[in-house]
């Protein structure tokens, strides 16, 4: 009866190298044979619409999870303009409307309707001082400016507001 000798670490180690050497080297040639046909297809329109899901989802329309966008609507909305410091008339304080003067502050809050992108300026120029002023509205459909918005003004200084973003 013929008794083998006992393989050495080393020689365990070469034996189970070549035996997986083979399938080890088919992969590796076929990565490399499935990256140049990858590079191949993105090169061509058709084969670059096959294998990106970005240039299959250019141009198409989604429904859900979409952030707000600007409201198409025309119908105003009101926003508020509190005199912050004085709670007296100021009648030289112009709440100014893309740059058409609007109301003044007969009282110490004011009332003004506003549309998207619409520009609230307010102006103290012909009063000495500053003037702190909440902008407020209870409004959904704003997203700019949130309320509790203040602003500062001076005679040197109008403060502008805006332009208003609505949400659909």
């Amino acid at each position: 009866m013929d008794q083998r000798r006992r393989l050495t670490y080393e020689e365990r180690f070469l034996k189970s190298y070549e035996r997986l050497e083979k399938p080890l080297s088919r992969i590796v040639l076929l990565g490399f044979v499935l990256i140049v046909v990858a590079q191949v297809l993105l090169a061509f329109p058709s084969g670059r619409h096959l294998l990106s899901l970005t240039d299959r989802l250019e141009g198409t329309r989604q429904s859900g999870g979409v952030m707000p966008t600007a409201a198409q609507s025309d119908e105003p909305t009101q926003v508020t303009i509190t005199n912050v410091d004085q709670q007296q008339a100021w009648p030289n304080i112009w709440v100014k409307l893309n740059g058409v003067p609007v109301v003044n502050f007969m009282k110490s809050e004011v009332t003004v309707p506003v549309k998207e992108g619409d520009v609230l300026t307010l102006d103290s120029s012909s009063v000495e001082g500053v003037f702190r002023f909440q902008i407020d509205h209870n409004s959904p459909h704003i997203s700019f400016p949130v309320p509790g918005t203040l602003v500062e003004s001076n005679q040197d200084r109008a403060a502008e507001v805006g332009p208003i973003h609505l949400m659909k």
